[in-house]
């Protein structure tokens, strides 16, 4: 699988994002509805402590779930870290407990909704792995060796993210997302503070390794973890780099799965004056180097000249220009 500098990025960010985090909230909350329904509908059920103490831990995660949006908004983790641990024992709990009093397929549907909002806060948890393990006092005073400690990648591995992450996270594909870039003016190396929160990419490029997720003055820059797979073993060669901040450029490219996938022949020619059919790159036989991006829905326009009637055609080149 070729690797995209920005599709990973991209879901990097996401799964790190408040909006991303809302997406848990609003599943517990169909969760914590869906169980006071059914517990109202068997008024014994009050009485059997399980259902009370698992219904109220879902209430006060709900309680407490905007504090933690607006503090992840500001850039403090640790409230959403703690939601997100919080909700990690609540479908274990159900599971532990007799759920006899519930249908079938209304315990289905209960455990359903508490997995969803459960995988949603697992990605976030999973993607600041690393960075809370490169937290730890002793790396920063160098009283411990994290060489010893982190000998492997323990949060999102190599091109996981992309492989295994993103299909959950879109299950539908968006057609463009942001471009992202290396901002080579910074340069931090491990075990170094991190002077700025977000993603960062070795200078010497992707690699094999994980992009990094790394929060300002918190934590020393991790190593890049370069893996080797052999069918489900991994092996990682851990290496002391450089990183750079990986940053939006400000413009939307298409989605690079999307933009290589299809065939042109696949694609009718449009006439100027309607709309796109599709975001990506087009271009038009009525004038040189018209190739251009546009987004779906965009009025496609007409070029003029002597050429005739202007119509459109799906560019077999899908990539972004370089600058």
């Amino acid at each position: 699988m070729q690797r995209n500098l920005s599709q990973e990025a991209h879901l990097w960010y996401t799964v790190v994002s408040p909006e991303y985090l809302e997406r848990a909230r609003m599943r517990l909350q169909e969760a914590f509805h869906f169980l006071e329904t059914r517990a109202k509908a068997h008024p014994f059920i009050a009485g059997y402590a399980p259902v009370p103490y698992w219904g109220g831990k879902m209430d006060h995660l709900l309680q407490t779930f905007d504090n933690a949006k607006a503090a992840l908004v500001h850039g403090e983790y640790s409230p959403m870290i703690a939601f997100c641990g919080g909700l990690k024992s609540i479908p274990r709990g159900f599971r532990e407990s007799n759920m006899e009093w519930l249908s079938e397929p209304d315990q289905e549907e209960l455990m359903n909704r508490l997995d969803a909002a459960y995988g949603i806060a697992s990605d976030f948890s999973r993607a600041l792995t690393m960075s809370n393990m490169y937290s730890s006092d002793g790396y920063k005073d160098a009283t411990k060796d994290w060489h010893y400690c982190v000998p492997e990648d323990m949060g999102i591995v190599g091109n996981n993210i992309a492989r295994y992450y993103e299909n959950d996270i879109f299950p539908q594909l968006p057609a463009e997302i942001p471009e992202y870039a290396a901002d080579t003016t910074v340069t931090c190396k491990t075990g170094d503070i991190v002077p700025w929160t977000g993603v960062w990419v070795p200078t010497t490029g992707m690699g094999s390794a994980a992009l990094v997720f790394a929060r300002k003055h918190l934590q020393i820059m991790q190593a890049s973890y370069e893996v080797t797979k052999n069918g489900d073993d991994e092996t990682f060669t851990v290496v002391d780099t450089s990183f750079h901040p990986v940053k939006p450029t400000g413009r939307m490219i298409p989605h690079p799965a999307l933009a290589s996938s299809p065939t042109t022949a696949n694609r009718p020619n449009v006439p100027a004056n309607q709309p796109c059919p599709e975001a990506g790159w087009w271009f038009t036989p009525a004038k040189p180097d018209s190739r251009r991006y546009f987004k779906q829905g965009e009025t496609m326009p007409s070029m003029g000249g002597d050429y005739g009637q202007t119509f459109w055609q799906w560019s077999p080149d899908q990539s972004v220009p370089k600058l």
